[in-house]
């Protein structure tokens, strides 16, 4: 069994300045109990959860097609928030500057060839992509009053398959698949 999800790569210039942005919010204003590994910053597109390894080639087959269906995929970071339910601090993403029907559509469109190929249950929330910068939130934060950073943008033409696993304790985000986005347009 392994623990799997679809999302997708930031590039490295993006992790550099979001670990800055976790540097300046941590000694000021935000207090969590365990801030992300800048190096494991992502956008999750689908959470799996465990799967078992005979499914590989079903979930190979379905980030294979997905991926088929959606274009490359502009993204621009927006402002910061919280999930207080699950004390998550996150960035958003800009709705006007992102590709957003297209980042929904990869989402919708990864769970249908998920669905249609294995019968796992998955998370049936309202998608909100976003980049988590912190967990176990101590307080409430007033994001309002927090300045959004300065924007970021790329284009992702991938859509990957990342394993969650933890090495010597830590935990990482290999990527054991990554799918082209050839969608209509492209």
């Amino acid at each position: 069994m392994r623990r799997l999800f679809f999302g997708l790569e930031l590039p490295d210039e993006w992790k550099d300045e979001l670990h800055a942005l976790q540097s300046a919010l941590k000694t000021r204003q935000v207090e969590a109990g365990a801030w992300s590994n800048p190096q494991l910053l992502h956008i999750t597109v689908l959470f799996l959860g465990m799967v078992s390894d005979q499914d590989d080639a079903a979930i190979m087959e379905a980030g294979r097609q997905a991926a088929e269906q959606v274009r490359p995929i502009r993204l621009t970071t927006g402002a910061l928030g919280q999930f207080s339910r699950n004390k998550v601090f996150w960035l958003g993403l800009s709705r006007n500057e992102t590709d957003w029907d297209e980042l929904t559509l990869l989402n919708r469109t990864v769970k249908d060839q998920v669905m249609e190929r294995l019968p796992l249950e998955l998370d049936e929330k309202h998608y909100r992509p976003h980049i988590t910068l912190a967990r176990k939130l101590r307080s409430q934060v007033d994001v309002e009053r927090l300045r959004a950073p300065d924007k970021l943008t790329t284009v992702v033409s991938n859509l990957a398959l990342f394993e969650s696993i933890r090495i010597d304790g830590q935990l990482q985000y290999p990527v054991r698949a990554r799918f082209e986005l050839t969608g209509p347009g492209n």
